[in-house]
């Protein structure tokens, strides 16, 4: 059994939509196949914009629902046949109808809550996977929907919940132990639910972990998640339009990937494949001959240098400056709980004891609350002089190599810095992470491009030519 995951520019109009389902439909003659789909592309946000305007009063919420509603009609006469639409309409209709009946009611309120608001969002998903289940059964291929409600068991945190994976491998094995394997079982991503019922969310772009999570438990052959790219490619291809794709990467390779910034692969999707050493395959739609990148139990030695670059945008640095070093633990324990209690996610954390100094990099979202929640937790501590102040350095990035031997992650590092001097590329503060197979650096935005871009030639470019010669 395999899993095959489309992600929303997979299906983004008609034509692709019966792209996706001609290679559902191959791929199911091969092997029994789950079936797990995101929304059609720009769904999402289309709904969390319709959510928004409706929870301000703003009655131009009406006109993003008729798109919306407009749009999975328009699909659904492309994309099944005229003698399959009578029930896939009844369906769709009753779907819309309840969206509108829910978005009318955050509209009346004037709110809505997160758990609301996952129960409305997950419509996209929901509309998607109804559609080609009538695809499918257009071309005569037997196949049902399945909810992932009554599979995924999650807690109560709407908008990022955690999987309890304890009751949903149970829920799972029961389910799979009944299927019909004559049919295509076609499941909703992003989708599950917590003890009481409620509709949770698992993340943006949280289907990839759906399929991962259902291929992992079931102890799939292969989960195959197709996108709009070849694979994993060696740096953005939008900074560099050479990148090659990558022919492989370890669970870890991959795992370090997700968070630091890669986008084809969803940070939680690894680990519940790695459990039960569960391959997965990055493959193109739109170019199903190739073979991809293969993701699993590879040899992270097997590298002689690095795999891929990336990066995450949009960060801060808030440095806080001691003037008491003895006060020095006591200041940091209390901001350890400050971070515990608002819950921010922390991309690093430095502490500096020559110069007195803790710095926390953070997404810029973060930073304003972050900011007054440290001038509030430490008045005295500003009154007294014991925190001197504190420095912000806003628009960072943190570029990462990925694939970095450790027994070779200082020669790596000696070249990189190279590169950066050479390139003129100045103002960077590298990160020790000595347990990783990443090499990570900070920089100002406006390098980024310059900065992929050297690193690239040096790693990427001038090891083929050499390789050719």
């Amino acid at each position: 059994m395999k899993i095959i995951k489309f992600g929303g520019t997979s299906i983004g109009t008609p034509e692709r939509f019966l792209y996706a389902s001609k290679i559902i439909l191959k791929k199911s003659e091969e092997e029994f196949s789950i079936v797990v789909l995101s929304a059609i592309g720009g769904i999402t946000d289309k709904l969390l914009e319709t959510i928004d305007k409706a929870g301000r009063g703003d009655q131009e919420y009406l006109n993003n629902f008729g798109q919306i509603r407009s749009l999975h009609y328009n699909f659904l006469s492309s994309v099944v046949k005229a003698d399959y639409q009578k029930e896939i309409i009844l369906i769709i209709d009753n779907l819309l109808n309840q969206l509108g009946d829910k978005l009318k009611g955050i509209f009346l309120l004037n709110e809505c809550s997160n758990r609301i608001s996952d129960s409305i969002v997950t419509y996209g998903e929901y509309l998607s996977n109804i559609l080609m289940v009538g695809a499918l059964r257009s071309n005569g291929k037997k196949c049902e929907f399945h909810d992932a409600r009554k599979l995924i068991r999650t807690n109560s945190i709407f908008g990022d919940a955690e999987v309890n994976f304890d009751i949903t491998d149970k829920l799972l094995h029961d389910w799979y132990d009944n299927l019909d394997r004559d049919q295509i079982a076609v499941v909703n991503g992003f989708t599950g639910s917590d003890k009481n019922g409620h509709i949770t969310t698992l993340g943006r772009s949280g289907s990839d972990y759906t399929a991962t999570i259902i291929g992992g438990i079931l102890n799939a052959t292969i989960v195959e998640i197709w996108t709009d790219v070849d694979g994993v490619l060696s740096a953005d291809p939008k900074i560099v339009p050479s990148a090659k794709t990558l022919e492989g990467l370890s669970y870890l390779e991959a795992s370090c990937l997700a968070v630091l910034g890669g986008k084809v692969i969803h940070p939680k999707t690894i680990s519940p494949v790695e459990r039960r050493n569960v391959p997965v395959c990055i493959l193109n739609t739109f170019n199903p001959e190739n073979k991809g990148t293969y993701i699993g139990n590879l040899n992270n030695a097997d590298t002689g240098g690095i795999k891929t670059i990336t990066y995450l945008q949009g960060l801060s640095s808030v440095c806080i400056w001691e003037s008491e070093s003895r006060y020095g633990k006591k200041i940091l324990a209390r901001l350890f709980g400050l971070i515990a209690r608002l819950e921010i996610p922390i991309i690093t954390i430095s502490k500096s004891a020559y110069n007195q100094t803790i710095s926390f990099v953070l997404q810029n979202e973060f930073e304003q609350s972050f900011l007054d929640e440290i001038k509030r937790e430490f008045v005295l501590e500003f009154e007294k002089g014991f925190i001197a102040g504190i420095n912000l350095n806003n628009n960072l990035v943190l570029v990462s190599l990925i694939g970095a031997k450790r027994e070779s992650s200082v020669f790596i590092e000696r070249r990189v810095y190279d590169v950066l001097e050479n390139n003129e590329i100045k103002n960077v503060t590298f990160l020790n992470d000595p347990g990783s197979l990443n090499l990570s650096f900070l920089i100002d935005e406006h390098l980024l491009s310059k900065t992929v871009a050297s690193i690239h030639d040096n790693f990427f470019e001038t090891e083929l030519a050499s390789n050719v010669a």
